[in-house]
């Protein structure tokens, strides 16, 4: 278990007692706490060495002297993880304590790289929420290629992009060098990108198990504004990333696919939701850079099978020339269609 922390003093006690109370056992797990170079006067790092002192076995702390976000924090506990399998929890979030011990009986029943179980999304921390199960569990053998590039685009609960709802095995991330782009927001498909082109059985769990909490203070949701172009620069990284391990040419139109929709679109489209008006330098920018990485994306085979205005709008935007006169024009036009 791995668990980011930065500024979390308020919220990590109820995270780690629900770790603590896992029904599976202390002697069975790792909790590994980073401490990415909070800046609360110690208040983060003293919840968690007390947690280390009371509980030796099962705890490690670990100290950063960089931020380097949760994606470089995350990648500091798996380079000290030890256990057979690996799952993270944000520091505000909790896992019901059923979670490690279902996950860990369906992952060894069904030889999975990944299990994948539901989450839930809640505006307060004092609540209790029960073990809730579903009848659509199934394991999902990614055999053929065909299976492989349509699970390399699924988004749904069963296949999501989200890295904390999920089980990994360790040996899947170890031997494939599976990382989290650092020091950037929007970390989570530089990691689970590679897993989906890597792993080989998918369980999904359609359990409850997952607790987030959307805190106010998080970092998306408080001073995104200096990250408002991290999403673009995760795709960036993930694509050269992917390219040096020879995946991109094989899943090519998938990827390109991929960008198009996330680190182009979703990058737009996030800006433009939290109130910020995109500049000329802003669009030339973003188009150039998907252009730049993939010159021929307007004839993507994906793209024309999934006819939608945003993306007919985004492919518009790939062949006009951006001048300060259609700059407003265009932000208009797109955020009548968000």
């Amino acid at each position: 278990m791995i668990v980011p922390c930065f500024n979390a003093a308020e919220y990590l006690d109820k995270c780690i007692e629900y770790l603590l109370r896992q029904t599976m056992g202390l002697e069975n797990m790792e909790i590994i706490l980073v401490n990415d170079a909070s800046t609360d006067d110690g208040a983060t790092w003293n919840v968690i060495t007390g947690y280390e002192r009371k509980f030796p076995d099962t705890i490690m702390a670990v100290l950063l002297d960089q931020n380097m976000r949760q994606g470089g924090a995350r990648n500091v506990g798996i380079s000290y993880a030890r256990g057979e399998y690996l799952i993270f929890c944000d520091a505000d979030d909790w896992l019901l304590e059923e979670t490690l011990a279902r996950c860990y009986s369906v992952a060894k029943e069904y030889d999975a790289d990944v299990v994948e179980f539901l989450i839930r999304n809640v505006q307060e921390h004092d609540l209790t929420v029960e073990l809730s199960r579903g009848d659509n569990s199934r394991l999902i053998e990614l055999d053929t290629d065909e299976k492989r590039r349509e699970f390399l685009l699924c988004e749904t609960q069963q296949c999501s992009f989200g890295s904390q709802k999920k089980m990994y095995k360790r040996s899947l991330i170890e031997d494939n060098h599976i990382r989290f782009a650092e020091h950037l927001i929007f970390e989570e498909p530089s990691f689970m990108l590679p897993v989906r082109l890597y792993e080989k059985r998918h369980y999904f769990l359609d359990e409850l198990l997952y607790i987030c909490y959307l805190s106010p203070e998080s970092t998306v949701r408080g001073e995104w504004g200096i990250h408002k172009w991290d999403n673009p620069k995760v795709w960036v990284h993930l694509m050269h990333d992917l390219e040096a391990r020879g995946l991109l040419h094989d899943y090519h139109a998938e990827l390109e696919y991929l960008f198009f929709a996330h680190g182009l679109g979703l990058s737009i489209r996030m800006a433009l939701q939290k109130g910020y008006w995109l500049t000329k330098e802003e669009l030339a920018f973003l188009t150039g850079l998907t252009l730049e990485m993939f010159p021929d994306i307007r004839k993507n085979r994906y793209i024309e099978q999934h006819k939608r205005i945003w993306y007919e709008l985004m492919l518009t935007l790939l062949t006009m020339e951006i001048t300060e006169e259609s700059t407003q024009t265009v932000n208009e036009i797109l955020i009548k269609y968000l």
